[in-house]
């Protein structure tokens, strides 16, 4: 007898059940674990109790323990909320031994929020690899160039120890270059059909939303003169993903894409783009611009009649408003601003144009340590050479370890073989998301996929010129990386319209086993 289970056949009921019991074993086994720790836990944070942090938390790792996919939305979405400076207190990516959280446990407690639930995560994972006989592991098209480069940064963290480098700075460093594969490899293997890919994409661009909303209540928040004083908001790269939100809805109405999302994630928008204002970030502005050239690009080859005629108009309206709002400061001259740093730094004002003298001063730095090494780089934990003295910013504490030239840096930690790897692993999945963009038949998707590509080129022109590998970043890579690499090789789940689908005649004919 064969039972039909959707659009899967089992073999023998018997089998079925086998499967069903051992996954239900694992469950508990793993629901058993997790209660132990949290219980652990809540021992070591008493007389306070079982906090709401530590609830929301158990809930998670019960989510993820119950059914992959879940988990994986659940760390995109609690990963991307949180800001150093707009929400300190957010513990997700903190460590249990960072005090601001509201999760601090224990001085000694190195490990995060994030890492508890990927960990249970992939045990979900795993069991469910282990309760089923027909599982194989899916090899992403990236695999093999992301094994490579996390082998030279693995390399670059010895090198780095057995030289005398600082451990605790060198685990700072590293982590989020080794999240980066690992959901990479989760994703391409949990995620098995298309639409699960749009909804972790949709619970992203949520998180970016909620930050903002943190963002913008704590500017509001601000004594009046420190609100006057303040020259940025939020993280560094956290622009960055704003930038996806807003290149993703122009991409859907220029494809033609549905119109409910549009407005959907329209509706997100205001929000987003009043943090973005105030976060007064030049390198995003200017990494949206290469988003822009991205999305034209692809605009060219999927509706060349749209881009003959919106492209000439947007450009014209570009360099209008760039014009005229040269010599504005603020929110409102950011556009210029970023056109100036490019092309005219001698026309930045003395608040900008020193931060471009520290970053050159801080860029001859890194290529004088980058020739005192050039083959094995320093590695992990161990600081650039200072050959030139540079401004004072002893404020940040990791200033001689976290370059604001991001590209440079993975040189000078894993050396030349490490940076041309990640090279060509951003080189590849360009190539594959460009592909991707122009392949796919759904206009809904190949604006996901065009918004995707496009965080990958802004990555790399951020990091560029500002600190970009940190762990929201890391897991935005990820989420992009197998969207461009991987997306297109899933079967097409869109809902075809009523008159292509099947009759109940025909879907029971395919039911019965011939």
């Amino acid at each position: 007898m064969t039972l039909v289970v959707g659009a899967n056949r089992v073999h023998d009921v018997r089998t079925q059940m086998r499967i069903d019991r051992s996954r239900g074993r694992w469950l508990l086994s793993g629901v058993l674990a997790v209660t132990l720790v949290v219980a652990a836990i809540a021992y070591a944070t008493a007389p306070e109790g079982l906090s709401l942090a530590t609830l929301i938390l158990l809930l998670t790792c019960l989510a993820a323990l119950a059914y992959a996919p879940v988990g994986v939305y659940l760390l995109v979405f609690l990963a991307l909320i949180g800001d150093i400076q707009t929400a300190p207190w957010w513990p997700f990516t903190k460590n249990l031994s960072s005090r601001e959280s509201m999760f601090f446990v224990d001085d000694r407690l190195n490990i995060n929020p994030l890492e508890i639930v990927l960990a249970a995560t992939i045990a979900s994972w795993v069991m469910r690899a282990a309760a089923d006989h027909r599982w194989t592991f899916r090899r992403g098209r990236m695999l093999i160039p992301l094994l490579v480069f996390e082998a030279f940064v693995v390399i670059g963290f010895l090198k780095g120890m057995a030289t005398g480098g600082n451990r605790i700075v060198a685990v700072l460093e590293v982590r989020p270059l080794l999240y980066f594969p690992i959901l990479y490899v989760l994703m391409t293997n949990v995620f098995t059909t298309r639409r699960q890919y749009r909804r972790v994409f949709g619970f992203a661009m949520v998180a970016v939303t909620i930050q903002s909303l943190l963002a913008v209540g704590y500017y509001r928040a601000l004594d009046p003169v420190k609100r006057g004083a303040i020259e940025d908001l939020s993280e560094h790269t956290a622009t960055i993903t704003m930038n996806v939100l807003f290149l993703f809805i122009i991409a859907l109405v220029a494809f033609k894409g549905s119109t409910w999302k549009a407005w959907a994630f329209g509706l997100l928008t205001p929000t987003v783009f009043v943090a973005y204002v105030l976060s007064q970030r030049r390198a995003a502005m200017v990494a949206l611009f290469a988003g822009l050239m991205v999305l034209f690009g692809v605009l060219f080859y999927r509706r060349r009649a749209v881009f003959k005629r919106v492209a000439p108009v947007a450009v014209l309206v570009a360099l209008v408003f760039i014009a005229a709002t040269w010599n504005a400061s603020g929110g409102l001259g950011l556009p210029a601003t970023a056109v100036k740093t490019v092309f005219f730094p001698g026309s930045l004002g003395t608040q900008d144009a020193a931060s471009d003298q520290y970053r050159n001063i801080e860029a001859y730095n890194l290529w004088f340590t980058i020739h005192s090494s050039p083959l094995t780089g320093f590695g992990f934990g161990q600081p650039f050479l200072v050959a030139r003295p540079m401004p004072d910013i002893s404020f940040f504490e990791f200033w001689q370890y976290l370059s604001h030239n991001s590209v440079l840096w993975i040189w000078i930690k894993t050396g030349y073989l490490g940076f041309v790897t990640m090279l060509y692993l951003f080189a590849r999945l360009t190539q594959l998301g460009a592909r991707s963009a122009r392949r796919v038949r759904s206009n809904d998707d190949a604006a996901l996929v065009t918004a995707a590509l496009a965080y990958i080129v802004m990555f790399v022109v951020f990091a560029y010129v500002d600190i970009a590998w940190d762990i929201r970043p890391a897991v935005m890579l990820a989420l992009c990386g197998a969207l461009c690499a991987d997306f297109e090789r899933l079967d097409d789940d869109t809902v075809p319209p009523l008159s292509q689908r099947p009759t109940v005649t025909q879907r029971v004919a395919l039911a019965v086993p011939q």
